[in-house]
């Protein structure tokens, strides 16, 4: 059941990013489904799904959407971490770049959710993640992961509806390059992709250049 509801939200994800143009300034040749779009509305978006469930039984799927770099709308992140019967992990958030009506919409949207069990953070994620982020653990009932899910859903539906509305003078380069460096201090995310069968090589890769490059 955990793997089907993740099935579905990928299939979902990708019909509305799939009306963006792929990339021509990027390739990747990891052994897994990875997608990157740009678009005049947002710099880069990057898809990834590693399905080892034959394998392993784990599933993990991360998207992240960045804004041009003179738009101060948050970074849209998410990420889901999964065996056949928990999702160890589910986090989603708008990650403040600038001063940004999204701000604000993304923690009325998300303020009635009360994970199950919620995932405190450590200083290198709060240095950067808003303080609404959604942040779950040992999410083991189906109905609470297919909210969350639809919760991803509908964020996105805004996000990729108003990234891009307001352009600026300013330059956010620094603010998008600290979101990336403070994310690759992230020690669990190695560890992931070690426990998905992946080498250190491979993983190093996937995350200084296609999770997170910096500028």
């Amino acid at each position: 059941m955990i793997f089907s509801l993740l099935d579905s939200a990928v299939h979902e994800m990708l019909e509305r990013l799939n009306v963006y143009p792929v990339s021509e300034h990027e390739t990747h040749d990891f052994p897994w489904r990875t997608y990157t779009w740009e678009s005049p509305t947002f710099r880069r978006a990057n898809l990834d799904i590693i399905d080892v469930r034959d394998t392993k039984k784990l599933y993990m799927m991360h998207l992240c959407v960045f804004p041009h770099l003179d738009d101060p709308s948050p970074v849209f992140g998410l990420d889901l971490v999964a065996g056949p019967k928990i999702v160890t992990g589910a986090f989603h958030d708008f990650s403040p770049i600038g001063s940004s009506p999204m701000n604000t919409w993304f923690a009325e949207s998300v303020s009635a959710f009360i994970p199950t069990k919620r995932r405190e953070l450590p200083p290198w994620a709060t240095a950067i993640f808003s303080d609404s982020m959604l942040a779950a653990s040992s999410v083991k009932d189906p109905e609470e992961l297919q909210h969350i899910i639809t919760l991803m859903l509908k964020n996105l539906d805004y996000f990729l509806a108003h990234v891009g509305n307001i352009r600026t003078a300013d330059n956010y380069t620094t603010q998008q390059n600290q979101y990336c460096f403070n994310q690759k201090q992230n020690p669990h995310t190695p560890r992931v992709m070690a426990a998905l069968g992946f080498d250190e090589q491979v993983t190093r890769d996937f995350i200084q250049n296609c999770l997170f490059p910096e500028l």
